[in-house]
């Protein structure tokens, strides 16, 4: 077979791949030497180096169709041609078998793909393909426990992924700042309307209910705008910024993250979140959120924005409604006789405005009213915890006071509230103060949470009680994704590899809901076999699932025993020995968002 023949070519460098390109000299008469001129790019160094396999271009094998026959490799300064055989491989390519780590990945792609979460990442990402290097960066994070993106390469070159193409740290900080708010506004949009038609395929129609909360993400970045030192809910003492995220309880999926300024109160930014939600028309849910979010300025938003609401409301602001409220039930709801739990619903007439105009006074004619419902739920056993672990302090601050000993921080404020002071011939006394004491009791071990849209008590207390997923979500995040840091030093790469974070958080929250959903069925039918381990040691266990690779396509071995259950855990197809199709990856060059 004869060796094709090549024109002039050059290789050059681009920031993340090696093209090779043809050329023609010309020749300049004043300076009366040739230079090169009429560059044309005819295909790609696939190694990522600039020795290696080249790609070559449709265009550039249209004019020269021999070298479909070839295989070419650039070494040194040379070209070096290998035939190929009937089935388009070399010999050497023939023996050459590589093992990839690959039963994880499978996994992930089947949990992907079963969610709303592959459809919005289509439609987020659908330019050449970019939502599969998004994909591979998450994995690399949910199966390495960390969001050091050094160790992508090394982990990717023995890693079946969605992008199987090479990545460089650098390529993929690019990757983060390609990825802009409006492409993430469509990919929240997307996961929303899969859940409620997920929803509706199984004839439930409730809304969605959206538990909400934030956290902080320290930062040694001081540059960031968003960095500020504020309340550090890992209390580590470093700068922070807040996140925020709404999070599906039934599904345990997140759908909506927010960033903001580390100095500002969780209160205030329920506002915004509505507005955001309102604007991607993100509808029929109810927000479910702690004490930390509630307040009449928020509940009056989401009533004129027509989003559902439960929120727990704190009963230690003094002539609140809610220590009203309490006031007027208080014998009822310590009655022993009752046997409905302690609990209590009042239907409240809630007058609100629905636009409101700054500095100008409403009218009768401008208000609107709504009904809510304040459930108010007390537990006798939570009230006598609180008095006695007021009582034991209130002790030792007695005893250090008489053997003259430094009170604490928090035994000083103790001190202020429920003591009083007396001076008398330069000598200091203190004594207790009983109805402080008893004010600072009065309303222990009672909660209440206000809805416009659940009335049933029962169903209130099981939705609140449901809102821990976030929190769980929060620990998948910070401790079993290693990402409690953000490890980045501008604005746009902080957007795209929260982004990423988010993912990678969304997809082990599915892991995690699917094993734990296994595991109650196991404890009602005794035939299933169990799987004790969790989440992370399940991954671990299916990355060890080999995968070959062998004349460009990849086939599994047999599987078999305990990692044949653990795929069944997770609802997943046991992956067989049919050979899955080498993808022919485009350079990330190439590839924009």
């Amino acid at each position: 077979m004869k060796t094709p023949q090549l024109p002039p070519l050059i290789i050059k460098k681009s920031p993340s791949a090696f093209y090779v390109y043809t050329y023609k000299n010309k020749w300049d008469p004043e300076k009366k030497r040739s230079y090169r001129a009429s560059f044309k790019k005819v295909g790609t160094v696939t190694s990522g180096e600039k020795d290696g396999r080249i790609r070559w271009d449709d265009h550039f094998l249209a004019e020269r169709p021999e070298l479909r026959d070839f295989i070419c490799e650039r070494k040194g300064k040379d070209y070096v041609f290998t035939p190929m055989n009937e089935g388009g491989f070399t010999l050497s390519q023939t023996m050459e078998v590589k093992q990839l780590h690959a039963g994880a990945t499978w996994a992930l792609d089947q949990l992907v793909a079963q969610s709303p979460i592959g459809e919005a990442l289509k439609r987020a990402f659908p330019q050449r393909r970019d939502y599969l290097k998004v994909l591979s960066v998450a994995y690399f994070i949910i199966l390495n426990q960390d969001n050091n993106i050094s160790r992508y390469p090394t982990f990717a070159e023995a890693t079946r992924l969605p992008w199987g193409g090479p990545l460089h740290p650098s390529s993929i900080g690019r990757i983060f700042r390609k990825i802009k708010k409006q492409q993430i506004e469509n990919y929240f949009s997307a996961v929303q309307e899969g859940l409620i038609e997920q929803k509706k395929k199984v004839g439930d129609d409730d809304k969605l209910t959206l538990a909400l909360d934030s956290t902080s993400i320290s930062s040694y970045a001081n540059k960031l705008p968003n960095v500020e030192r504020g309340r550090n809910k890992d209390e580590d003492n470093l700068p922070q910024i807040n996140l925020l995220m709404l999070v599906e309880s039934q599904s345990g999926l997140p759908i909506f993250f927010r960033i903001y300024d580390g100095n500002v109160p969780d209160v205030q930014t329920v506002r915004r979140v509505i507005a955001d939600n309102s604007r991607l028309g993100i509808q029929n849910v109810v927000l479910v959120s702690d004490r930390g979010y509630s307040g009449t300025k928020n509940i009056n938003d989401c009533l004129r924005s027509k989003v559902g609401f439960l929120f727990n409301m704190k009963c230690g602001v003094s002539g609140s409604l809610t220590q009203e409220l309490i006031d007027e039930e208080r014998l009822n709801l310590q009655d022993l006789n009752r046997r409905d739990w302690y609990t209590v619903t009042k239907k409240i007439n809630w007058i609100y405005e629905p636009s409101p105009v700054k500095n100008q006074r409403s009218t009768r004619k401008t208000r609107e009213t709504a009904e809510l419902y304040w459930h108010i739920y007390f537990d006798r056993q939570i009230a006598e915890n609180a008095r006695q672990g007021l009582f034991e302090r209130i002790d030792r601050v007695q005893e250090k006071i008489a053997n003259s000993k430094a009170l604490d921080e928090n035994e000083q404020t103790l001190l202020e509230e429920v003591f009083e002071k007396h001076e008398q011939d330069n000598a200091v006394s203190y004594t207790v103060d009983n109805k402080k004491v008893d004010q600072q009791l009065r309303y222990k071990g009672y909660r209440v949470l206000v809805s416009d849209e659940i009335s049933d008590a029962g169903k209130a207390w099981c939705a609140y009680q449901e809102r821990w997923i976030v929190e769980d979500t929060f620990k998948t995040l910070k401790s079993r994704l290693g990402c409690s840091r953000n490890r980045v030093s501008d604005n746009e790469s902080l957007t795209g590899k929260t982004f990423v974070q988010f993912l990678a958080t969304s997809i082990a929250m599915i892991v995690r809901t699917r094993l734990r959903k296994y595991s109650e069925e196991c404890e009602k039918n005794s035939a299933l076999p169990m799987v004790y381990d969790g989440d992370g040691r399940v991954l671990d266990s299916l990355n060890n699932v080999m995968q070959a690779r062998f004349c460009g396509g990849y086939y599994f071995g047999e599987i078999a025993g305990k990692r044949r259950k653990l795929f069944e855990a997770l609802g997943v197809p046991v992956p067989d020995a049919e050979p899955e199709k080498e993808q022919d990856y485009e350079d990330e060059e190439e590839t924009e968002f």
